[in-house]
């Protein structure tokens, strides 16, 4: 009949092959004959109508799972006597819906290409940082290495540039610049890279904190380090201060000289949403350090213009294998998650550790590298990015935290791919090795990929941000790839996001 489609096909729809109740195409058929029999009976029909295709939607949702809600007529995301009154005034009206036009969704959208080395021309882009702008923009920053894929030390004259998009990220503006490299110089002004970036949520500050000058991280000493660089914007980036804050930031470890090489962790710098002090919350970085230091965690509580030890100056998070670059996040207590890349390609999977602001101290260290329910990563060694969400577990509603970490599943660096962690009691995150189980993975790419890094939008979405050997022949020369990810989408209908 000629309802069918409709409840089949775009309300109830879990699939053509699943027939629609007895009861409702019996009481379908009665209402289309309907002419002379009254209002009266047409109510009450209307109400018995009703409460069968509200109980059938909402079997039919139970049974899909996974898969969604089945019945949101008005695209209010709830299930609700709105959506069957709409279906019952359709019948009664013995007239097909209009319904509006679909719109992609951030799924369907293909990779978009924001910085593209050229082989030919021999020009480079490495390490990938986003942020999202207070209007809701996007600001996709990199390294512009010119005419080398090497590293400061290894390469001169390396900048940091920028692009932004007004449209979710679908299409990217003009090359901007950050922080400029000189090549004729020596000093500081020499190279800046590996950007770590953050938007002040309240203000829109923007913060790039980067490695600068000529010298490279692994002949660092403490008379000539791999020196610091601060940048700030107030215009959403269309202008940049920059300073030097070297002796600043070694000036931390004064009574450390092992500390004698470091630079902050690319991507992403973390801000609290529970600790503000003075204007400003919390920002959190990840600093890495030389072998047998491994990587320690940055807090600044003036939007980066001074910074302290989280667990003081001699606190060392990582133990053998040695921490390399890592991420931090604010799990949902207030205590500080590290995640860290390893020293070792061997360990194949990422060190946990967690600080805990109750004992004032770290944890134990857990390596995560179990192939079924760790953030596993064979024969590679690499960062990624770590990010903690509000989510709705789509089985029953429950609202709770989804922790996501990217990393390249190799073997090498390639698969890209984001592993996710619910976190429904503080039992699944109270202890580093607690943390280091339960992880699933969604790939991204099957492509020879590298670094990434990630953030949640106000709309909800990932904004993901990565390198990829998308268009090359060369398994270190990467294109920055540009993506958006609903929370479906990564947890395969598992839990859906909610905005904040």
């Amino acid at each position: 009949m000629k309802y069918y489609d409709y409840f089949c096909g775009g309300w109830l729809a879990c699939s053509r092959r699943d027939p629609m109740p007895v009861g409702v195409e019996h009481a379908i058929a009665r209402l289309d004959r309907k002419s002379n029999n009254g209002s009266d009976e047409l109510s009450m029909m209307k109400i018995c109508l009703q409460s069968i295709v509200l109980l059938a939607a909402l079997s039919l949702s139970q049974a899909a799972g996974a898969h969604g809600i089945y019945g949101d007529v008005n695209g209010d995301s709830e299930v609700d006597i709105a959506d069957v009154n709409e279906v019952i005034n359709v019948i009664l009206g013995s007239s097909a819906p209009v319904l509006p036009p679909d719109e992609p969704s951030c799924d369907t959208i293909p990779p978009v290409t924001v910085f593209d080395t050229n082989l030919s021309r021999r020009h480079y882009y490495r390490i990938p940082a986003i942020v999202e702008l207070r209007d809701g923009r996007l600001m996709a920053i990199a390294d512009d290495r010119h005419n080398s894929d090497a590293d400061i030390g290894g390469n001169s004259g390396i900048d940091i540039v920028g692009r932004l998009s007004a449209d979710s990220g679908r299409t990217w503006g003009e090359t901007f610049m950050i922080a400029n490299g000189v090549i004729v110089s020596n000093g500081f002004a020499n190279s800046h890279g590996d950007a770590a970036a953050v938007a002040d949520r309240e203000t829109g500050r923007l913060l790039v904190i980067c490695a600068s000058g000529a010298q490279g991280f692994l002949t660092s000493t403490l008379q000539n380090p791999l020196q610091v660089g601060r940048y700030v914007s107030d215009d959403d980036g269309q202008t940049w201060s920059g300073d030097d804050v070297t002796s600043d930031i070694y000036g931390i470890f004064s009574q450390s000289p092992e500390v004698n090489a470091l630079f902050f962790s690319s991507g992403r710098i973390c801000q609290s949403r529970r600790i503000k002090v003075g204007d400003y919350y919390r920002i959190y970085s990840a600093v890495d350090g030389p072998m047998g230091v491994g990587c320690l965690v940055l807090y600044s509580d003036d939007f980066g213009q001074s910074w302290q030890a989280l667990g003081g100056p001699s606190a060392r998070p990582t133990s053998a294998p040695w921490g390399d670059e890592a991420k931090v996040e604010e799990l949902p207590d207030g205590n500080v998650l590290l995640s860290c890349r390893s020293k070792q390609t061997a360990t194949s999977g990422r060190l946990f550790n967690i600080y805990n602001y109750y004992t004032g101290s770290w944890g134990e260290m857990a390596v995560s590298n179990d192939p079924e329910t760790g953030t596993y990563s064979q024969d590679c060694s690499c960062n990624g990015e770590l990010l903690i969400v509000p989510v709705r577990r789509t089985s029953d509603g429950r609202t709770m935290h989804l922790a996501l970490q990217s990393v390249p599943r190799g073997k090498g660096r390639q698969c890209v791919s984001i592993y996710y962690k619910p976190l429904l009691e503080a039992g699944d995150y109270d202890e580093p090795a607690d943390f280091s189980m339960g992880w699933n993975c969604y790939q991204v790419t099957e492509n020879y990929s590298a670094y990434s890094t990630m953030v949640a939008t106000t709309s909800g979405e990932i904004a993901f941000f990565h390198e990829d050997c998308n268009d090359n022949p060369s398994t270190t020369a990467y294109d920055l790839l540009f993506q958006r990810f609903s929370i479906k989408k990564i947890t395969d209908g598992r839990y859906t996001a909610i905005t904040q």
